[in-house]
């Protein structure tokens, strides 16, 4: 299922609060809404939500009403809790901050990730890479993008907006993104190893092809798919891409 890059992004961003049994406030500081930690407003916010993603999930009904704030909706976290999309075919919509929802246009792109995903594997009727693997993979990418090291071409929800005005906090919510970013971008690398770390950046974040990704590399031709596979297992344990695991 191919989705517009707003609805993936938010698709992220449900995870994301999953994880932290997020409480997202129901005014927003600044313009921005805060999301915290174990429902707990005593916290530190860990993430926050531009207006229009918050209007979104609200349009859509991802998230419901809770004491002072909104919480995921039942069925969003049942999804997730299975491992599947919180983003469902019937919310394929964009928001756009003018209220409007024009149909998105879909990404038919295929990137060197999913098509080494649809390779089938070894057992008849299982492809190469399992879910968390290519979940891993992605959530390379996006740190890679986000420590700005390479050009962030989807909206992120969670970043500080474009439109004129201060933001309370929202610049330094942002350099925090980045800090945060790269720190998981070097503990990838590490993880990785220097005989890894380059292939995986190559063909994960730089959208080189597995045979380009060979030629540089000096990986024996034909080699590539597993070594990709070994280093995307690695980045399973280290993003807890894995459900039920972590």
């Amino acid at each position: 299922m191919n989705y517009s890059s707003e609805a993936l992004e938010m698709h992220h961003i449900l995870r994301d609060i999953h994880k932290v049994d997020g409480l997202i406030a129901t005014n927003p500081q600044g313009s921005d809404h805060p999301v915290f930690p174990c429902r707990d407003k005593r916290k530190r916010p860990v993430i926050w939500i531009e207006q229009a993603g918050f209007k979104w999930l609200r349009g859509q009904k991802m998230i419901t009403p809770h004491m002072r704030g909104y919480v995921l909706a039942s069925s969003v976290t049942r999804r997730l809790e299975r491992g599947e999309s919180a983003v469902t075919e019937a919310s394929r919509e964009a928001y756009v901050p003018d209220a409007s929802r024009p149909a998105a246009n879909l990404n038919r792109r295929i990137t060197p990730l999913e098509r080494l995903a649809r390779r089938g594997g070894r057992e008849p009727g299982k492809r190469w890479l399992s879910a968390a693997e290519v979940e891993a993979g992605k959530a390379l990418a996006r740190d890679y993008m986000r420590a700005g090291e390479g050009q962030m071409v989807t909206q992120d929800f969670m970043s500080a907006g474009v439109e004129g005005g201060d933001r309370n906090g929202a610049a330094e919510r942002a350099m925090l993104a980045r800090i945060t970013a790269s720190t998981r971008l070097r503990s990838a690398q590490a993880l990785l190893g220097p005989d890894l770390a380059p292939g995986l950046i190559a063909l994960c974040c730089r959208q080189e092809s597995l045979e380009e990704v060979e030629r540089t590399e000096h990986w024996a031709a034909g080699s590539g798919k597993q070594i990709v596979k070994l280093g995307l297992a690695r980045l399973v344990r280290l993003y807890g891409t894995e459900a039920g695991v972590g």
